[in-house]
């Protein structure tokens, strides 16, 4: 998500650009609206946190933070496009504290000259070490039922890569989710990222379908409060565990060990326009049903 380093300049920040690709990145081409590659917020987080590090090196990224999606990031007609990432970083009591935002020119026709749109912005906070480790406990599943893949794929628009809940069932106050085992990649080529994007997607998609659970809509990412980075590594039986507040949404994602990967905390969807059809608000039943939980 960082391809070449354009500028950095005191008062300006670093600027860094990236072209993409939807007929060679997987998580554009398993990403689409309507037939339209979009950007996954998660890879807007993870170019942020890629920024940050660029500009603070030494330094961990521990969160990323206030995050907005203004404005799709839309790739019509399967055409490349140059994004542009600014972060300019300040002091933030121990920490920094890296402002971005994300931008993308499009020549509209009948114009002379490009529209420039800032699509997503963000805080990425940076540390002197590394998060301290977690543990949760794990939600049950035995005795409830689930929404299976194909049932969440129909409320969905995910492509293979992106398919990242197995099942789900409610939990507590909204919904838990288990990710597959394997996936196919998302990245071409494969190399490590920072912020582990498809763990905060499982996150996302866990939250949106408890929001579609309550409220019978499909929403899309809008905002979110806070992203913790744990020091855990990934493992076998991953699980997201969603809680719905007053109007948002907070995540944990854990291992089979209950060690935490990431959480998000505050995240807010906006509902997209009109009504779930009846065949999906069916299979949504499962995440309504508590009478499994213990």
């Amino acid at each position: 998500m960082a391809d070449a380093v354009e500028a950095f300049g005191v008062h300006s920040g670093l600027v860094v650009r990236v072209t993409l690709d939807p007929r060679r990145q997987p998580f554009l081409d398993h990403h689409r609206i309507d037939g339209v590659a979009v950007l996954p917020g998660v890879m807007g987080i993870e170019a942020f946190a890629e920024a940050a590090r660029l500009a603070a090196p030494g330094r961990q990224v521990t969160a990323v933070e206030d995050v907005d999606f203004l404005a799709p990031v839309k790739f019509y007609r399967d055409e490349p496009r140059t994004l542009t990432v600014t972060a300019v970083v300040t002091p933030d009591g121990g920490d920094l504290l890296a402002r971005c935002e994300l931008t993308a020119e499009r020549l509209l026709p009948g114009q002379d000259e490009p529209q420039r749109t800032v699509h997503f912005t963000g805080n990425v906070r940076l540390s002197g070490s590394a998060r301290k480790g977690a543990r949760r406990d794990r939600a049950p599943e035995e005795g409830v039922a689930t929404m299976a893949a194909p049932q969440v794929y129909t409320l969905f628009f995910h492509g293979p890569a992106y398919q990242v809940v197995a099942s789900a069932w409610a939990h507590g106050t909204g919904a838990a989710a288990r990710m597959p085992d394997d996936l196919p990649p998302a990245l071409d080529p494969e190399r490590p990222t920072v912020t582990s994007p498809r763990l905060v997607e499982l996150c996302f998609q866990t939250a949106g379908l408890a929001q579609a659970a309550r409220d019978g809509v499909l929403a899309l990412p809008a905002h979110v409060d806070r992203v913790l980075l744990h020091p855990a590594r990934p493992a076998k039986d991953v699980q997201a565990l969603v809680e719905a507040g007053e109007g948002r949404y907070d995540c944990v994602v854990v291992n089979g060990d209950g060690a935490v990967l990431v959480a998000v905390e505050g995240y807010r969807g906006t509902p997209l326009p009109g009504d779930l059809p009846e065949e999906v608000v069916r299979s949504l039943a499962p995440l309504r049903d508590r009478r499994g939980e213990v």
